[in-house]
């Protein structure tokens, strides 16, 4: 039997990594960038520096980044992947555009080619959280990951964003953001025993995104009214 059926659930024009790869997104106070040369030992430094502050969301800050040796070879890993055509992960860091410290990270991964469809993910460190730091970088990728290519930007078409229920602070981000909650996963996710912490078990996971044009690139943010009409279930607790 042939499989000639795919290519009619496939976007004719499946994305394909803009080459060079779009600039660094600099904003009032942050610069988001892909990881360069030499980003190791700083990473190393902003993740060991208040590990607790990012656990228990980000579990590998738990069991990778154990040493300096570790985040120089994540470096040098993540910029080698840059280059292959098929690369579908794209992480970044976070850089405070003043001082140039490192304030944490975020990116496009598991880009979906045949959807033309990326997924962003952030942590921010501890002394920089609750400065709005992560909304202003995401928001800033999210209109560079929607832009065209010929215009300097990543030619996504759609962007979406995964949470746990329970994580408050990467809630705010999406909704501050204007983003469309469009999911709530009942127990998707395990959270496992993290050093001394009791496991968290299965979490509910919510899912956001947002269409290239549904995108205000001025604002950084969504339109107002790209969110489902009320029908009984608003994602509220």
């Amino acid at each position: 039997m042939s499989d000639a059926w795919l290519q009619l659930i496939r976007d004719p024009e499946q994305w394909v990594a803009p080459r060079p790869l779009p600039a660094p997104v600099e904003t009032t106070r942050l610069i988001v960038r892909c990881y360069q040369r030499g980003d190791g030992p700083q990473l190393y430094a902003t993740i060991a520096a208040e590990r607790a502050s990012i656990l228990p969301w980000m579990v590998w800050a738990y069991t990778d980044h154990q040493s300096e040796s570790d985040s120089v070879y994540f470096v040098e890993r993540v910029r080698r992947a840059y280059e292959d055509p098929g690369c579908s992960d794209f992480p970044m860091a976070i850089i405070d555009s003043r001082s140039g410290a490192m304030l944490g990270g975020t990116g496009l991964v598991r880009i979906r080619r045949e959807l033309r469809e990326g997924e962003i993910g952030y942590w921010v460190r501890g002394s920089a959280q609750g400065r709005g730091v992560a909304s202003e970088a995401v928001g800033a990728l999210i209109s560079s990951a929607l832009r065209p290519a010929h215009r300097g930007g990543w030619g996504l078409r759609r962007i979406v964003v995964y949470t746990g229920t329970a994580n408050t602070g990467s809630r705010r981000v999406c909704e501050k953001l204007g983003l469309r909650l469009e999911m709530r996963m009942k127990q998707e996710r395990y959270l496992g025993a993290v050093g001394t912490r009791q496991p968290l078990g299965y979490q509910d996971i919510l899912g956001f995104a947002v269409l290239n044009d549904e995108w205000d690139f001025a604002a950084h943010r969504a339109y107002p009214g790209i969110h489902w009409p009320a029908t009984g279930w608003t994602g509220a607790e």
